[in-house]
């Protein structure tokens, strides 16, 4: 369980978030090419990786782990490393297709006597900022698809499916111009 927020957002709208969660005293981490990565500037963030940890160092420590074949990793999950951060990363474009990213941090963690370690509420601070800096980037948009019924009586019929999506204008251009949402990668 955790706070999480999906969205549809490309590379460029993205860039202000991550500025924004650096303002906050976070270290932008990114797993890449077998090592993990660190910064406390912008220039981390590239195009071709979609998925980064932002660490707010006064809630916790980042353990590295080595796996078999040599690849680092972020000890990532319900522990004390996912107490202090952040998950965060952009869409990126499969051939007519958007995925959809998030923003994610965790509620908290069972330590190893099973004591229950809440999320630091410096951390919740910094999500909640960086959730509204998402939300201004890619707003809640009513978007409507039409689907076909794939069983029952109404099997083959066509119908409208409206739902609510942050998305933002270049990604929704996009939508327009016949690409997909996707929620898998």
């Amino acid at each position: 369980m955790g706070k999480q927020i999906n969205y549809w957002m490309e590379y460029e709208s993205f860039l202000p978030v991550a500025k924004s969660a650096i303002e906050q005293d976070c270290i932008i981490f990114k797993e890449y090419n077998g090592k993990v990565i660190q910064s406390k500037d912008l220039s981390i963030v590239t195009k071709d990786c979609h998925d980064y940890y932002f660490h707010l160092p006064i809630a916790g420590e980042v353990i590295v782990k080595i796996l078999s074949d040599g690849r680092e990793v972020i000890d990532y999950g319900y522990s004390e490393t996912g107490n202090s951060i952040i998950r965060a990363g952009f869409s990126y474009f499969n051939g007519k297709q958007i995925t959809r990213s998030r923003l994610f941090a965790i509620s908290g963690y069972h330590n190893d006597i099973d004591e229950w370690i809440p999320r630091p509420d410096c951390l919740t601070k910094v999500y909640n900022s960086l959730v509204r800096k998402a939300k201004g980037l890619a707003p809640y948009t009513e978007l409507t698809d039409v689907l076909t019924h794939r069983n029952g009586e109404c099997y083959g019929d066509k119908f409208e499916w409206k739902h609510k999506e942050y998305i933002t204008a270049y990604c929704l251009n996009l939508r327009g111009k016949g690409y997909s949402l996707s929620i898998g990668k």
